[in-house]
């Protein structure tokens, strides 16, 4: 929740309303009337904040519920708060209890829009004060204007440690990839908490413009943890991109990453390689001619068919068609063959196979994925009377079914239909207290 600056408009329409009943203000007393009338509200802002400080200075980790309540409480009071708000991220002592106030202080602050007092935290964040520095460099990280990412990008160069980290991960919640150029010079350094905080920010950015230094960085990583934010870096900022795909593929021997890595890795290959880009080709057949049928061989065969190539398509169903044959039971099988024609948009025979996994499957995980590919089938396939008849068959909740919908465009398009919404109505009902 956000509550809009209204301090300057109110300053503004009490000395409108002033000017039309007495002389003409001059711009130069403007400021003296706004410390006046600050002066006399203050001890109204005291008197409306009184109520809040003993649980504002409780340590937020061990008090999150209270504590979370109270922020919101005072957060309803609105800007008119503000200025005492920002002197308790300035204590005069630096015990744990007037830390705790200004922490929590900041967390009703970030709740204020913090754009409206971006110089008051600009001027803290410069400042020698550590904890108002602290807390202010977080909320820049909360103002929406312009002004904050350029003073936190300047910050970058002159601060070290930890101070740095809070600057990249306030630069990270702006999302803003201006500091990207600045920022990404710091994957070659030896702290890995760092890397892991620079490539957060990147990915959060979508700062493509780097691109090139983060596969050069990626070539040299040494610590396999990183080695998922790498992948998901470029799987959201580049297409068929050259220097990426080399750096990535040597991930696909799986000795540094796991098996739910690899395939994302696999996944984004549709996109970062070059369009008929050999050694990806051939790397992905080779994950083909194991023999294996899994859901990373079906990603394998999808991506190289984005690429190009229809060989991959061609020879994992045949192969699946042959197992389905000896192991005509096997719901495994069937989810692979079905997840694989779904991504070919084979829609009609992708929905026989979710069906026979309803037929087949005893696992209730493995029957909701397929009442979903189910789903999914029939929103394509226009059939809206067949897709709500499997919606009641499903027992999925109305939120299970907005879950879906924030997912996939063609099932939250089929929502809009006079059936559907029938029928959620009635689940709503069905749900009501008898």
């Amino acid at each position: 929740m956000r509550v809009r600056s209204t301090h300057l408009l109110a300053v503004l329409t009490c000395l409108l309303m002033t000017a039309t009943t007495t002389a003409q203000i001059s711009l130069r007393d403007v400021p003296e009337l706004a410390r006046r009338r600050a002066e006399r509200l203050r001890p109204l802002q005291i008197a409306a904040l009184e109520p809040f400080w003993a649980d504002l200075s409780l340590e937020y980790r061990t008090n999150q519920s209270v504590l979370d309540d109270t922020i919101l409480k005072a957060s309803k009071l609105g800007d008119s708060v503000v200025p005492l708000l920002l002197e308790k991220l300035r204590p005069a002592a630096g015990d744990s209890n007037s830390r705790n106030l200004a922490s929590n202080c900041r967390r009703i602050l970030s709740l204020l829009d913090p754009g409206s007092f971006i110089d008051a935290l600009t001027g803290m964040a410069r400042g020698s004060q550590e904890i108002a520095r602290v807390e202010a460099i977080i909320l820049l990280g909360y103002a929406d204007v312009p002004q904050a990412a350029t003073v936190l990008t300047d910050m970058v160069q002159t601060t070290d440690g930890w101070i740095r980290v809070l600057i990249i991960r306030s630069l990270r919640r702006l999302r803003s990839p201006t500091a990207a150029p600045k920022i990404v010079a710091l994957l070659g350094t030896n702290d890995r908490q760092m890397r892991e905080d620079v490539l957060g920010y990147l990915i959060a950015a979508k700062a493509s413009s780097v691109a090139d230094t983060v596969a050069q960085a990626l070539s040299t990583e040494s610590d396999d943890r990183l080695l998922p934010s790498f992948i998901d870096y470029f799987a959201c900022c580049v297409n068929q991109h050259l220097a990426a795909t080399e750096a990535l593929l040597p991930l696909l021997s799986r000795e540094r990453i796991d098996w739910q890595d690899t395939r994302t890795l696999v996944t984004a290959l549709a996109t970062v390689a070059p369009k008929g880009h050999e050694m990806t080709i051939r790397k992905l057949h080779e994950l083909i001619d194991g023999n294996d049928t899994s859901s990373l061989e079906v990603q394998a065969a999808v991506t190289l068919r984005s690429l190009g190539d229809k060989q991959g398509i061609t020879r994992l169903k045949r192969t699946l068609d042959d197992k389905i044959r000896r192991r005509k039971r096997a719901a495994a099988l069937y989810e692979q063959r079905a997840s694989l024609l779904f991504a070919i948009g084979d829609f009609t025979e992708a929905l026989s196979d979710y069906e026979k996994i309803l037929s087949y499957s005893e696992g209730a995980a493995m029957t909701r994925r397929a009442y979903v590919g189910v789903l999914k089938c029939e929103s394509r396939r226009k059939k809206i009377q067949s897709m709500v008849k499997h919606m009641k068959a499903s027992g999925m909740a109305q939120e299970d079914f907005d879950a879906l919908a924030e997912q996939d465009e063609q099932f939250r398009n089929a929502m809009d239909h006079e059936r559907v919404r029938s029928l959620l109505k009635q689940l709503a009902k069905d749900r009501e207290p008898k």
